[in-house]
Formats: structure tokens, sequence, C-alpha cells
């Protein structure tokens, strides 16, 4: 009866046209409704959790896992989430046997297998990720959950070149256009190429507004490029605080013994520059809130 409740329901057919196009927030919502006419259906269970982990609502993502799990779906799918939720939830061993048990049962599955490649990565076994990625890539190197992970493994590793590749390879087979604007705009953003990221976040924002993560980076690059800041970046080039202070000794130096009228104005100024560049994230806020009002 719950089959044919959940196939004849409106509710769950929005929820599943927005859960398709990685819009959680407003499948969560139908899927609630959903889940009133039908609430021991399992594949609605594993659905309405997934939106919650995406969502970063982790505590509720892992109570409906867990009663799928319960109420008998139990695939490698299923402990991948589980696995996914604990290790957002910084349950490290907890996770792992939840990767283990999805590839006991499946331990052919790519997207299993590097999911677990990153939580090996994330903890610190860099030779066990290594290995797990490269398995991974074997049995399928184009799969979109390997390249997904490989991808911010290359990011963080901060190698540039394979960033490049496997982000082109993942626009490639990627059939979703938000997680690929999104990796286009971090992998520029980490680049310091602001704007090209700032191009491809602002056509991830229009896709999804409440997409946390592009609203995060937009709001940094705001902030990398703003004019308030222009002082800092200057001390960034100049080599930071140590690299700014031996310049200004050495400019003190020069003034001492060649221009000595000079000193008193250029020590004001050193003064001013610092206290400015120390408050200028209050000034930033101030400015923030002044702009949205």
């Amino acid at each position: 009866m719950e089959i044919e409740a959940l196939e004849n329901s409106s509710h769950y057919r929005l929820g599943k046209h927005y859960y398709d196009m990685n819009r959680y927030e407003q499948a969560r919502e139908y899927f609630q409704q959903a889940l009133a006419e039908a609430p021991t259906n399992t594949t609605l269970l594993y659905m309405l959790s997934y939106c919650e982990f995406e969502l970063d609502n982790y505590e509720e993502a892992y109570v409906l896992i867990v009663d799928t799990l319960e109420k008998g779906l139990i695939t490698e799918y299923v402990y991948q989430l589980l696995g996914l939720i604990l290790r957002a939830q910084k349950k490290w061993y907890e996770a792992e046997q939840a990767m283990l048990q999805a590839l006991s049962i499946n331990p052919q599955e790519p997207g299993v297998i590097a999911s677990y490649a990153y939580l090996m990565y994330e903890t610190g076994h860099l030779k066990k990720a290594k290995l797990l990625m490269d398995e991974a890539r074997r049995i399928e190197p184009e799969n979109q959950t390997v390249l997904h992970y490989q991808f911010y493994m290359n990011l963080i590793d901060n190698n540039k070149k394979q960033q490049r590749d496997t982000l082109e390879k993942y626009i490639q087979v990627a059939d979703d256009e938000l997680p690929k604007l999104l990796k286009i705009g971090e992998e520029a953003y980490f680049r310091d190429d602001y704007k090209t990221a700032k191009e491809a976040l602002v056509q991830a924002f229009l896709l999804d507004p409440t997409n946390e993560r592009v609203k995060e980076l937009l709001d940094a690059i705001d902030r990398e490029t703003h004019i308030v800041f222009l002082p800092n970046r200057l001390v960034d080039k100049l080599g930071g605080t140590l690299g700014t202070w031996a310049i200004s000794i050495g400019i003190i130096m020069l003034l001492s013994y060649f221009a000595p009228a000079a000193l008193g104005y250029y020590l004001v100024f050193i003064i001013i520059f610092s206290i400015y560049t120390w408050t200028s994230p209050l000034i930033y806020k101030i400015v923030c809130k002044v702009r949205s009002h």
C-alpha cells in the first residue's frame, strides 16, 4: 500500500524533481510531506537523509539513515551515506566501519572506494588514500564521484596541474551544472583568479541561491578584492608583517641619514597604516552593514 501511495503522491514527485536538480531544501520540504503518506518507505527515508546531509543537518541525517537500515534497505549506497554523515560528524572510526561495510557488500563500487579514499586522506593515511584512489580510477576512471574526490585531494595538495586535469574530466562527465560551476569557482579561487571564480560562482548562485558553499566563496572573494583591504593586500605582497616591518626599518634608516626632517611624517604614516591594517576587518564589517541597509 505504501509503494502505491508513494507513486501516487504529488509531494513525492515534486520532491524527486527537486532532488534530481540538487535543490535539497525544496526536496526535503516535499519529502517530509510524502513521509506522512508512506512513513516506512525506505527509499524515501534514504533520500530524505541525503537531503539533510547536503544541508549540513547531520544529526537529522544520521537518525534517518539508521532508520533506513533498521527498516531493511541494506545496500552499499546506504552504508556509504552513513559513512559520509559520520565523517562530517568527525566520528572517524565509525565512518571507516560504515565504509568497510559498504565495500563488503560491493567491493568493486568505485564511488564507495573513492569516498573511503577521501576519509583516509582526511585522517592522515595518505599512502592508503592514494592506493584506494588509484583502485577507484582503475575500475572507472571517469566516474563522477571518483573525479569529485580526486579534485578535492588535488586541491588540498595544491597540485595545480592535476587540479586542472581532474576538473576538465569532471566537467565532461558531470550532468549537473551546479557542481561543475562550483568546482570551476573553487579551482580559480585557490589560484587567486578571482574574476574567473566570481563569474562561475555567480552562475552557480543563480542556479541555487541557498547553496552555502557558493555564498561562502562569494563572500570570501568580496573580502579578498574589497578596497578596504587594499593596504592588507600590499602587506601580503611585501612578504607579510615581517617583510613590511623590515622594509619600514630600512626606510627609517635611510630617512634618518638623508632626510631627517621627513622622518617624523613617515613614523606617523607607519602608525596610521599599522592601525588601519589591524582594524580593517572591523571596518569591513561596518561597511557591509551600512551597504546592506
